[in-house]
Order: C-alpha cells, then structure tokens, then sequence
C-alpha cells in the first residue's frame, strides 16, 4: 500500500456522553496520521471530552451543521491524501471498520469513495440505509476528489447526499462498504422523545431538500 496521509474527520455536536467510545477506537488505528473532532458549536462538553482524550479539536463558535463542520474540516486539514468522515454517535465501531473503508482507496486506483453501510446493528439504522444508502455519514475519499467538491455548509443534514450526487455526477466512482454489527444512538435517545422526533423531522426535510436540489 501507498504510504497516504490519512485524516479522520469527527464532526460532533453535543455529544459529550457518545464520543469517547468513537474516539477510543481511533487512538489505536495506526493508518490515521490524524484525527480532527469538530466540534460544531456544542453547549455541552464535547470538546473538553476529545481535549482530554489527546484529540486535536477545532471549535466553531455557531452551529452551522454538519455540511459546514466537514468542510471546515477539510480546510484544516488541507493536504491529506485520504479523509474518513467517522459520526461521533457510532455505537460498536471497531478498527476493521475503519481499515475497510480505507483500503479500496489504497489498493485501486480506480475508486475515489467509499461509502459504509450499517448491516446487522440495529434494525431501524440498517432500514434507513437499506432504504437510501446515500444518507451514510461514514465514507473515505481521495484528497482529489474531497478538493472538488463544491460549499457544502448550506447542506445541513443532506451533505451526504450532496456528496455521493457530486461524486456520481463527476465521475468519482464509488464503492460500498459493509459495516457489520454497527449502529448509532438514535436521537430520540439523546434528546428524549419529543425534541429526538422533532429533531429526526428536521434532518429527513433537509435530506429530501438536498435529494430534489441534487437530482438534476
């Protein structure tokens, strides 16, 4: 394999009591050359958590979203060959995970992403990626292919899916990755019922905004 530089990228908002574990399993991937966690706007103790653990962390002042916490992202870090987008909610993350997803990146010269997909996790996380696989937070890209993309800070939830119609749009070949046993923690979890519902409304309308916005 090419000696790449490989940067992880955790976008993480409020999630002081998920990450640690996500971070845990990170530390010891020795592919990484560096792991960012940014943390977007967050009022809880995120930062101080990924501080503690050793982690560089770059602080947003406002919550712009996840679209514009990648993308601040990639402008600090902005000369790695690779970066693997990893959510900071990840609930049984393993390195095999990790080095799945980075290895088509590394061994053909022909893919340009890979995109995880959630299998035998949780039935609800594996329903909603069966159902629209695009919407998966956990891909690799080539450094080529993450410098083209275009704004992503008004897709919001959608900037998933902004990036897999680019990619397809432009001719960055993709290619899926199996995620065994993995999952997420819901937000209805985090938030309690109510706000967790409201919360998921808000993520689906900017994930079917971005699906209309992208078709063309």
């Amino acid at each position: 394999m090419k000696n790449d530089f490989i940067a992880a990228l955790v976008p993480a908002y409020n999630e002081e009591n998920n990450i640690t574990p996500v971070l845990e399993v990170l530390k010891n991937i020795s592919v990484l050359n560096q792991v960012l966690v940014i943390d977007d706007g967050s009022k809880d103790q995120t930062a101080k958590v990924a501080q503690e653990q050793g982690f560089d962390v770059l602080r947003l002042e406002k919550n712009g979203g996840k679209g514009a916490a990648l993308e601040a992202g990639l402008k600090k870090i902005p000369d790695a060959d690779i970066y693997i987008f990893i959510d900071a909610d990840l609930v049984g993350l393993e390195a095999k995970h990790v080095e799945d997803m980075l290895s088509p990146l590394r061994l053909k010269n022909d893919i340009s992403m890979t995109v995880g997909k959630f299998a035998g996790g949780r039935r609800s996380t594996d329903w909603a990626q069966r159902l629209v696989p695009q919407i998966s937070g956990q891909r690799a890209m080539r450094s080529e292919l993450a410098k083209a993309l275009p704004s992503l800070k008004s897709e919001g939830f959608g900037v998933e899916v902004a990036i897999t119609r680019f990619a397809k749009k432009n001719g960055f070949r993709a290619e899926e990755v199996i995620l065994n046993n993995m999952t997420q923690v819901m937000k209805e979890e985090k938030m309690g019922i109510s706000r967790g519902f409201a919360n998921r409304l808000k993520m689906y309308s900017h994930i079917i905004k971005s699906i209309f916005k992208h078709s063309s």
